[in-house]
């Protein structure tokens, strides 16, 4: 039996893809390495070193993999991201493939090239899988079976890194579930948690599992404020996309696959070719509004009976449509400020994750360095905040003990 496409009580091996949008590395690298193994049983705080999975929980859990698109790809240190970045392929003068290149839009804040980097990082990860000509293992990284961690641990200390986990192509299912994080990004659930969050329970009944086949999309049908108004609405001329279409929604949302798979397809199913995202170009931040404006246009998010529109007094996951969970998926602090989010480093890891975790939230942000906030906080190498980044005992504490007192 193939324990990759299927469990040993014969269902499907679950599928997600973190599609990750950064500037260069991953800083809390460290704690996402931790979290795709966060679905063992041990709560040890020294299970980032001691803890080894067992077989059965291997071939059970969801396997993850992990793609990035960055700013400024090579700049990335880690061998661990830099292996997972979207690649472009070259031709050299005799029309041969040449060495690859790393593939970037290098998107300013704001600009439309951060929704083509969310395009191209979903097309990606729906190749996973289902085409032959790609590699799909090189952005798996959970092991697939208790043979592959092994060749795993042995290519680590054999090659200096934690890049390569070998295994066969065919042994690659699908991605079922796609979710956006930013490098600003933490988990404030397990693997374990996140899995029965858009999955349910493993022994759940296909009827029961349908329940939870369904985006996360936290979308509204107006703007939330003037400046969303002037700078994304008004700016989508109208013989371009209708503006009964527009919707808006949190940049940091999960798609299952059928959602993921109509969005990319659009341009060939629906427009003879032409791609959507040139009508956002002189919109302000394209990327909260292209994917929710895009699942409008196909049917998928609508206004309910009896809604004039979908707005912050609108009640219920369900007032966008049937097809969709009406919620966040990362938990961000707007209270701040209209334009950005609140920054938080370690010195306020737990109490964010209180109240993430109190609002249904899988992942939280936005975590930066103390060298990065206003008024020239800079790295104090005796530190033990080792400037502003969560450790993974914290992480440990905090997230799989539940401390949270």
């Amino acid at each position: 039996m193939n324990v990759t496409r299927n469990t040993k009580e014969g269902s499907k091996r679950r599928h997600i893809a973190l599609l990750f949008l950064t500037i260069d590395g991953l800083p809390h690298e460290h704690i996402w390495k931790e979290w795709l193994k966060s679905s063992s049983s041990s709560t040890d705080v020294d299970a980032s070193k001691d803890n080894k999975p067992s077989s059965s929980d291997i071939e059970t859990t969801p396997m993850v993999s992990v793609l990035c698109h960055a700013k400024y790809p090579d700049r990335i240190k880690s061998e661990w991201l830099r292996q997972r970045h979207l690649m472009q392929q070259t031709r050299n003068n005799n029309g041969n493939d040449g060495l690859p290149k790393f593939h970037s839009h290098r998107p300013e804040w704001g600009s439309v090239e951060i929704t083509r980097a969310m395009i191209d990082l979903l097309e990606e990860a729906l190749r996973i899988g289902t085409d032959d000509s790609m590699n799909s293992a090189k952005y798996l990284s959970t092991p697939i079976n208790s043979d592959a961690q092994q060749n795993s641990n042995t290519s680590t200390k054999e090659e200096g890194s934690e890049s390569t986990i070998h295994c066969e192509q065919e042994d690659i299912p699908p991605v079922d579930r796609f979710i956006f994080v930013s490098e600003s990004c933490l988990p404030v659930t397990t693997l374990e948690e996140v899995e029965l969050a858009l999955f349910g329970p493993r022994n759940a009944s296909e009827s029961s599992a349908a329940l939870y086949d369904k985006s996360w999309v936290n979308a509204r049908s107006t703007p939330n404020n003037g400046y969303s108004r002037q700078l994304q609405w008004d700016a989508i001329r109208t013989d371009n996309i209708p503006h009964n279409f527009i919707w808006k929604a949190d940049q940091w949302m999960v798609l299952n696959r059928s959602h993921a798979d109509a969005v990319a397809s659009l341009p060939t199913k629906h427009l003879n070719g032409r791609q959507l995202w040139p009508a956002f170009r002189k919109c302000r931040a394209s990327d909260e509004l292209y994917f929710p404006t895009v699942l409008s246009i196909l049917g998928i998010i609508s206004r309910q009976d009896g809604e004039a529109q979908v707005d912050d007094t609108s009640k219920g996951e369900s007032c966008a449509g049937s097809e969709v969970r009406r919620r966040r998926i990362t938990y961000c602090d707007w209270s701040q400020s209209a334009k950005n989010p609140a920054s938080f480093t370690s010195r306020d890891w737990k109490g964010v994750v209180v109240k993430a975790r109190g609002d249904g939230c899988l992942f939280a942000r936005k975590f930066v360095l103390l060298s990065s906030l206003p008024g020239g906080v800079y790295k104090n190498p005796h530190s033990i905040d080792n400037d502003g980044t969560v450790s993974v005992n914290d992480w440990i504490t905090v997230v799989k003990q539940k401390q949270f007192g």
